[in-house]
């Protein structure tokens, strides 16, 4: 059994026994799910559901939502997928954790994005507190993201900034005009488009 003390001399069961989470910010934990297939050397096709619910009731996001109390993001972006998309069975890797402090209207939320490149569209219906799922064509022209899908179309406008690795700064990474998209995921969808060209993927 350990009994080393610290400078106070409490051992850690002491320690623990009165450490208080709530003196601490705790900031949301939520997942985002980005299935997509490579069309051409600027051209992606993107899985997107359009929200059924605040905040951007109506506009376009990636498959996610908030991670439960006793579950892994990695079990939680699958549990999302599924209940929004019907999909199941894939095998996701992380892209990237997005922390930028407004992101999120609601509260200071942290988002860890996965991803996986599908073989084909595959199928989607549309569950949970997604109001619709569709794939999209998504054209990028540098700062200017091209959404395209079933008739429907929009464009997402950014300013896009770089790390100096050449990497897509998201934190400094500014929406100019969102389009049809929520949140910050136009910019991640610019990102993902920055790592697979850095991949030579496109």
């Amino acid at each position: 059994m350990d009994f080393a003390r610290d400078k106070n001399g409490k051992t850690e069961a002491e320690f623990l026994r009165e450490y208080d989470a709530s003196l601490y910010f705790c900031p949301s934990v939520t997942v985002d799910a980005v299935l997509y297939r490579v069309i051409s050397a600027d051209t992606l096709r993107v899985l997107l559901i359009r929200r059924g619910g605040h905040p951007y009731l109506g506009k376009y996001a990636f498959p996610g939502g908030f991670v439960d109390k006793d579950e892994s993001c990695e079990n939680a972006v699958l549990r999302e997928l599924h209940e929004e998309t019907g999909i199941a069975g894939l095998r996701l890797s992380q892209l990237v954790t997005v922390s930028t402090p407004d992101r999120d209207p609601r509260c200071r939320n942290i988002t860890v994005v996965y991803c996986a490149e599908a073989d084909n569209d595959l199928p989607v219906c549309a569950g949970d507190d997604a109001a619709d799922a569709k794939w999209f064509t998504v054209k990028v022209c540098g700062g200017t993201l091209e959404f395209v899908a079933d008739g429907e179309s929009f464009d997402c406008k950014l300013e896009v900034a770089h790390d100096g690795f050449g990497q897509i700064d998201i934190n400094n990474t500014k929406i100019v005009d969102r389009g049809g998209t929520a949140f910050d995921h136009a910019k991640i969808i610019c990102y993902l488009y920055n790592v697979l060209t850095r991949r030579n993927q496109l």
